[in-house]
């Protein structure tokens, strides 16, 4: 039985008023699809420039333990200061040639926390310049967009993470970069399971199950693959990097794989990241 003309344009109406709005929540209203990157080949070489919200519990070493676990082996390094951001990661040379050492695959790029919230154009000026740099030796820059302080509800403040995914947006559509759903993942945990604790006491930096939700999403996003059955229990080089009960690394994975999966999910299109210099 085919419904009143009325009635079809009220539904047609509604599901389109309902979809602009999460598309408003997630950027998708620009481009029809999350920046995303290409997936990351066994062996590829894997730079993350950033700061403590990278290296609190060894989160890259993480990466690596997870996709060691499944036979890619990446070679992946770090270089990360305490509260260092885009521009003064710019302004050191140590930084810079860290960069230019190695023809890099792929350079996950993390500001500091606050500067994409109260110095956007700091982020999109620094940020473009590591994304330019990146590209001009064939790699792929991956932007990791952060979490914001704990709010008073237990998950991360809005403001500050609307700010954030804004920044992180705009500069990824700018410079065709990929993004790392990391702070949505954060979120969608803590709305989910408010009892798992990613936060330390500060309200900052991560837990050791922070970073291991951080690490989820850097794998789903630079290997193109799913993070469910992964173990919670990480060493490298036998150094211990996590251990956490399997249950819990379950909850953690499926967070990250709803998240991504629910992001880099839309409709095929240019891929930002996928595009050879």
């Amino acid at each position: 039985m085919m419904l009143p003309i009325k009635t079809f344009l009220l539904l047609l109406f509604t599901w389109a008023a309902s979809s602009s709005c999460i598309q408003a929540e997630t950027g998708l209203d620009r481009e029809n699809s999350w920046p995303r990157c290409a997936p990351a080949r066994p062996g590829d070489h894997i730079l993350f420039l950033g700061n403590s919200y990278t290296f609190f519990n060894r989160m890259p070493a993480m990466v690596k333990a997870m996709a060691d676990t499944k036979g890619l082996r990446p070679d992946v390094h770090m270089h990360a200061a305490p509260a260092a951001s885009l521009q003064s990661h710019w302004n050191d040379d140590a930084a810079r040639k860290k960069l230019e050492g190695t023809a890099w695959n792929m350079v996950v790029l993390q500001d500091q926390s606050a500067t994409p919230i109260v110095a956007p154009e700091r982020t999109m000026e620094f940020g473009g310049k590591w994304c330019s740099q990146v590209r001009s030796t064939q790699g792929t820059p991956v932007l990791m967009l952060t979490w914001g302080r704990k709010g008073a509800s237990g998950v991360p403040d809005p403001q500050e993470q609307k700010a954030l995914l804004h920044t992180y947006l705009e500069l990824a559509r700018r410079e065709q970069a990929a993004v790392a759903p990391v702070g949505i993942a954060w979120e969608n945990c803590l709305k989910r399971y408010p009892g798992i604790a990613l936060y330390q006491a500060d309200g900052q930096h991560p837990t050791e199950e922070g970073s291991y939700l951080t690490a989820c999403v850097m794998y789903c996003t630079l290997f193109g693959k799913s993070p469910l059955g992964l173990p919670g229990k990480l060493s490298l080089k036998g150094v211990r990097l996590c251990s956490i009960p399997t249950g819990r690394a379950r909850m953690l994975q499926t967070i990250a794989r709803d998240t991504c999966r629910q992001l880099f999910a839309a409709p095929e299109g240019p891929r930002p990241g996928t595009a050879k210099p």
